[in-house]
């Protein structure tokens, strides 16, 4: 790579000279032309020629100056100073002879002006001294950078003495800042689930008996309404009291419901495997359009309480994604101890998604979150255009 760019500087240089010899021959040409008209007309060259001498004295890029007549035939030839050959190519300008007429008024009034060629007046140059200027430059310039890749090698070796040591410092961080994460959403895990079983028996403790009382006492007005005359006004506040009577049971079954949800007691009672088993059992019947179907592989007794919640919550979360989301006709959770971790895999046949355009979910991110935090590991994963999804899930077990 360092040799390619010192090849290209020095090309770039070469095109340099050529470039600035073809501008300066074409001007040279040009101007010098301009100036030989009356030497060519008087057929007098001697001021013509020192005026190019003048010129090749104070250019030694300049090979030779030669000057033709209309046909071409040399007319003078003034040799430079300088070194080494000439270029193949040359610059050559036309020697414009300019007439201006008057007509007289015999002839008509008016001014015109006619141009004749005359001559050709060639300029060669020599690229030597260029080229040896732009050399001792460029020699210049590679010595300086190499100066400089000598400092920065030396500046990198010193560095690469405690490379090694900073590194791994800087790994040591890195894992004790992962670690810290982990510990930290642990705690926020075991805050939240305090919460959940808090508001659960908020609902359970207050609420639910607040909807029972109001059942009772709605069943209550049901009855008084027997006695109270007109009949037809009785009836009505009957029926009313018996939709009364209807709500409060259909609130008090969504808070029994919710305090399910939001408690994990359902694990103290039957474990993981029953628990999960139970989870899935309720998603089935409660979605006709999907059936849901659970597996259990080994033995799940001594299962830790908090890699239980873990693995509750983000089943938990997967199917309501499915339902959700998915669209699917079946769904399929697989619960699987191998050896010291515990697999989870839920599968559907779903919508799916792909996954360059996938982005996570506040629930995905949740479950994910919650999986790192026991130092398990989380994929998911789709065919997209209704390949359906799996989530593989892995958490370590303490031995």
């Amino acid at each position: 790579m360092c040799l390619t760019l010192v090849w290209t500087n020095y090309q770039s240089r070469q095109d340099e000279v050529r470039a600035e010899l073809a501008e300066r021959g074409r001007l040279l040409a040009r101007v010098l032309a301009d100036s030989s008209e009356r030497a060519i007309a008087a057929g007098h060259y001697e001021d013509l020629q020192r005026t190019i001498r003048d010129v090749l004295q104070s250019d030694t890029a300049i090979w030779q100056v030669a000057l033709f007549d209309a046909r071409r035939r040399p007319l003078l030839r003034v040799q430079g100073r300088a070194p080494g050959g000439p270029e193949t190519r040359y610059y050559e300008a036309a020697v414009l002879k300019r007439l201006i007429w008057v007509r007289t008024p015999a002839g008509g009034n008016g001014t015109g002006m006619s141009v004749e060629t005359v001559g050709y007046l060639q300029v060669r140059m020599a690229p030597a001294a260029l080229l040896q200027k732009q050399a001792r430059r460029f020699q210049l310039e590679l010595l300086w950078a190499s100066l400089g890749l000598l400092l920065c090698g030396a500046a990198a070796f010193r560095l690469s003495q405690g490379f090694d040591t900073s590194l791994q410092q800087s790994m040591q961080a890195l894992r004790d800042a992962d670690a810290e994460k982990r510990r930290l959403l642990r705690r926020v895990n075991t805050a939240v689930e305090e919460e959940r079983r808090s508001i659960a028996l908020e609902i359970h403790d207050e609420l639910n008996a607040v909807l029972v009382a109001a059942r009772l006492e709605a069943q209550r007005i049901a009855a008084l309404a027997r006695g109270v005359e007109p009949q037809a006004t009785g009836l009505d506040i009957a029926r009313r009291a018996q939709t009364v009577t209807q709500l409060t049971l259909g609130l008090y079954n969504s808070g029994r419901a919710l305090v399910r949800r939001l408690r994990t007691e359902v694990l103290d009672m039957l474990g993981l495997q029953g628990a999960v088993e139970e989870m899935v059992r309720q998603f089935d019947t409660s979605h006709s359009d999907c059936t849901f179907d659970c597996r259990v592989v080994g033995d799940f007794s001594g299962i830790g309480p908090e890699t239980a919640i873990t693995a509750y919550r983000v089943v938990q979360e997967a199917l309501a994604n499915i339902v959700k989301h998915a669209r699917a006709s079946h769904a399929s959770v697989l619960l699987e101890r191998q050896g010291a971790s515990l697999r989870i895999e839920v599968c559907d046949d779903g919508i799916g998604f792909h996954a360059a355009s996938r982005q996570d979910g506040i629930g995905v991110a949740g479950m994910r979150e919650r999986v790192h935090a026991l130092e398990g590991s989380f994929t998911i994963a789709s065919n997209g255009d209704g390949g359906g999804t799996r989530i593989v899930i892995a958490l370590p077990l303490a031995g």
